[in-house]
């Protein structure tokens, strides 16, 4: 999930986590034949194998979205099921976003206008609004009429007016400002891009774990209990 750099090439005094990949000259790219990879741990090393078993990469993999190397199997898990949006400096308010509840523990949930379940879903967590605060980062998961609908979401004139027109399905309505700027809705699409969320509901719990589609139990979820 997380977004990884496999690497045998650099040399060792200089170590990947000194080095800005942003600002990294590429000379040349050859996409390899891969179509997936695997961690394997053998004798207390780590290696990356592809699907096919024909290539084996040894050498530190350095988390690109976290900014730090990936050394142990654990790590390897939670950058596969976990998403940390703190870490990746990336805080939820700073995107297309509304919140409901007023609890310590942050949930955040990716949210399509249209989606009867998203709307199924925020009528659940009114329930646990004192104990959690829910971010709802709205983004168009299900078409052009989504989109529209996003973007108006984006304009709102009001964050309170947005939450209430989100949560009742009225945002054709919402009162919008006149001179909107966009940056924030264009940031949320290339977010959400990255993350690879392509089906909403997208729920992270406060501890970086995903739920891809509603909890069949929430409050279990949201504890943490499965």
């Amino acid at each position: 999930m997380a977004a990884c750099l496999a690497s045998g090439a650099v040399k060792a005094q200089d170590g990947l986590g000194n080095i800005d990949f942003s600002k990294v000259e590429i000379d040349r790219v050859i996409e390899l034949p891969i179509k997936g990879m695997s961690a394997v741990e053998s004798n207390g090393q780590i290696l990356f194998i592809s699907a096919n078993g024909r290539f084996a990469f040894s050498g530190q993999m350095f988390d690109l979205w976290y900014k730090r190397p990936v050394d142990t199997m654990a790590q390897v898990e939670d950058a596969l099921s976990r998403i940390h949006l703190q870490q990746m400096g990336l805080e939820p308010e700073s995107l297309n976003t509304v919140t409901m509840g007023t609890g310590s523990r942050e949930v955040t949930i990716f949210t399509d206008p249209l989606c009867k379940a998203c709307h199924a879903l925020a009528e659940e967590l009114k329930a646990f609004a004192d104990e959690y605060t829910f971010h709802f980062v709205v983004i168009p998961a299900l078409g052009d009429d989504s989109n529209k609908l996003a973007e108006r979401f984006s304009c709102a004139q009001s964050k309170d007016e947005a939450l209430t027109a989100l949560l009742n399905g009225t945002l054709a309505t919402l009162p919008i400002q006149s001179d909107c700027d966009t940056s924030v809705y264009q940031k949320t699409l290339m977010a959400s891009h990255l993350m690879d969320i392509n089906g909403v509901p997208f729920v992270i719990a406060d501890d970086g774990r995903v739920s891809r589609g509603r909890p069949a139990n929430l409050h279990q979820w949201l504890q943490g209990e499965y």
